[in-house]
């Protein structure tokens, strides 16, 4: 690992992961580890935004992202999650592009050594099981499930077009985002979308939102504003209403194992921008 920067390092010491070469069977060992160990949540993004004025930057960099995950729990949505990914995945030897789906999320294309004449589809931010890369190109069956959560890849009529399909206990969801395989993004064309994302109104900005897989334990866990979730492998549903931030914070603490979140934070800029978290009535 000595030719790594030091960040690459410590993601990699975080994810407990060694260096290996680019590999499918690597790739699935980082996408696994990610999705158990990196939260999909946005009180990273709230505090980013009361920050703005004095930071003037969206996105964290790689030494940032890797800080955060440290010494404070955070990971991130899509944009944050997916595009620091990209940066370790490049330092250790993958080739891989950005993919923007539905003008509103950040996947990753990887070509591996095994599979030159395909790209495989890397996603560790979207709160969704894709616990190893997807062959979308050549599986058309595909498809990355957990407990009663299952998402699709598949193709459209149009030549390179395809389609992000999830379905949660059989129910599809409301939101089929595409994605253009012929498309090559640089991440300043994704900007415009990240900049959207955080104007007040817009969906991770007027919810409390934090998501973690935990395989050891066949469960993932699940908090939509005041609305605590657990998901087993068998697919069974277990859901608790919370009362108070007091209570949150016990979650935070036990269920997620993520102590350090600043989530009271994160519930104070959401009542700077009007939203009750304790309101809403999720279903």
């Amino acid at each position: 690992m000595s030719h790594l920067p030091l960040w690459a390092k410590q993601y990699l010491q975080f994810l407990k992961l060694p260096i290996q070469p680019p590999s499918f069977e690597y790739l699935t060992q980082i996408c696994t580890a990610h999705l158990n160990k990196v939260p999909f949540e946005n009180i990273s993004k709230l505090l980013t935004y009361r920050r703005f004025k004095e930071t003037h930057k969206y996105i964290p960099t790689p030494e940032e992202f890797v800080d955060q995950l440290i010494h404070q729990d955070l990971g991130g949505t899509c944009y944050a999650i997916n595009s620091n990914l990209y940066q370790l995945l490049q330092v250790l030897g993958f080739e891989c592009r950005y993919m923007e789906l539905g003008q509103v999320h950040l996947a990753l294309l990887v070509r591996l050594p095994e599979f030159p004449d395909e790209w495989v589809y890397v996603d560790c931010g979207s709160a969704a099981p894709f616990f190893q890369p997807v062959r979308f190109q050549t599986n058309p069956e595909n498809v990355s499930a957990f407990g009663g959560e299952e998402c699709y890849l598949q193709a459209e009529e149009e030549p390179g077009v395809y389609a992000y399909r999830r379905y949660t206990d059989g129910k599809l969801s409301k939101t089929v985002w595409t994605f253009d395989t012929r498309k090559h993004y640089h991440f300043g064309d994704i900007l415009p979308a990240i900049e959207r994302s955080f104007q007040p109104g817009k969906t991770f900005m007027t919810q409390l939102r934090c998501q973690l897989w935990q395989l050891d334990q066949k469960r993932s866990v699940s908090l939509l504003n005041h609305t605590f979730r657990i998901r087993t492998q068998e697919g069974k549903v277990e859901t608790t209403h919370l009362t108070s931030v007091r209570e949150i914070r016990r979650v935070i603490n036990e269920e997620f194992g993520l102590p350090n979140l600043p989530v009271e934070e994160a519930i104070a800029v959401l009542d700077d921008l009007g939203v009750d978290i304790f309101q809403s009535r999720e279903s």
